[in-house]
């Protein structure tokens, strides 16, 4: 057993002593939530509820459409719902920061003994009181996954699915670099234990697609650029698209991809204006640049491969200062590629 190993059996031990002690848990991921967002925050809640304790999902933005199959999804309550509760533990699971859970949740739910963060991405926060932080892992629902197993209980039916869900999204439906010969045996586990067909699970979250998505995927589709080297492609999606083609936020997911697959991008973004007039943004790399450092400039973060950030400035000026900053990667100076050379 290796070091990280050792650690991440001693943090289970400390939650799992928590588990005994406490009875009134929070659960809570980052705004926007996707896949991996739900289906560990799911999985965790229906351990913990079969647990005998008290639990209360929180999130500042609605379950997206596509994942509402996923049983006990309408538990999740909004920012509004919180009031004076307190309650012993929160645990926040797939969040970079505590503020990635939105400023307003992050200043409103706290716990009176204990902060979990359970997360797998390189760039988190240890800003726990515990923090079960795996970046090995293919997924933070890999590592509530892991945590049942060590606790011992069985996986019912219905976490089963959402693991399953969470682990199929973050791996990019398993061909993503993060897939490993352990991810396709927890994945066969989760499928035997839940009884569910994969293609319905694959169906649910990527092919019941409304037409105003398309919609939206047409309207944005007409802003990309492609830089003069070929290496960075980018769009944008305005206020005034989701207004004309009746869709919210939650559409943009996936668009990004389009444009990753453009022949010789290295460097795919895709900027969201948002209602402040902030500029949400996603990020996706070929695997020549690490995005989540590029995120980590504009304080996001992610993975090597699948990075966000949240910019404080116009969409237009957002998008050309990441194509600017992007391009140092690319094209490092000659005093740059020595640094990246000696790490």
């Amino acid at each position: 057993m290796d070091t990280r190993q050792m650690v991440d059996m001693q943090n289970y031990s400390t939650l799992f002593s928590l588990f005994d002690r406490y009875h009134n848990f929070a659960l809570s991921t980052h705004i926007n939530p996707d896949g991996d967002a739900i289906g560990s925050e799911l999985g965790l809640y229906l351990f913990l509820t079969g647990l005998g304790k008290s639990v209360k999902m929180f999130n500042t933005d609605a379950v997206p459409v596509n994942y509402r199959f996923l049983p006990f999804w309408d538990s999740i309550e909004s920012t509004h719902s919180v009031g004076t509760y307190q309650p012993e533990v929160l645990i926040v699971l797939d969040a970079s920061t505590l503020e990635r859970i939105g400023k307003a949740l992050a200043k409103t739910l706290h716990p009176t003994h204990s902060l979990i963060n359970i997360d797998h991405h390189a760039t988190a926060e240890a800003f726990g009181d515990i923090n079960l932080i795996v970046p090995s892992a293919s997924s933070t629902s890999e590592i509530v996954y892991k945590l049942i197993k060590y606790h011992q209980t069985p996986i019912d039916k219905a976490c089963a699915l959402c693991l399953y869900t969470g682990l199929m999204f973050d791996t990019g439906c398993f061909r993503h670099s993060n897939t490993t010969a352990e991810t396709h045996q927890i994945a066969a586990e989760l499928i035997e234990i839940g009884e569910f067909a994969p293609d319905e699970v694959y169906r649910n979250v990527y092919e019941h697609v409304p037409v105003a998505k398309i919609h939206l995927l047409s309207e944005v589709l007409r802003t990309l650029q492609v830089t003069d080297d070929g290496k960075i492609a980018s769009v944008y999606v305005t206020q005034t698209m989701f207004r004309k083609t009746g869709t919210t936020a939650d559409a943009v997911e996936g668009i990004v991809n389009q444009i990753q697959a453009i022949a010789g991008v290295e460097v795919a973004l895709c900027a969201s204006e948002m209602m402040d007039r902030s500029t949400k943004v996603s990020l996706r790399s070929q695997g020549c640049v690490d995005v989540s450092q590029l995120a980590a400039e504009f304080e996001g973060g992610g993975h090597a491969r699948a990075a966000g950030c949240r910019i404080t400035m116009p969409y237009l000026l957002a998008i050309a200062a990441l194509i600017q900053a992007a391009q140092r990667y690319i094209h490092p100076s000659p005093v740059e590629q020595g640094d990246y050379q000696k790490d």
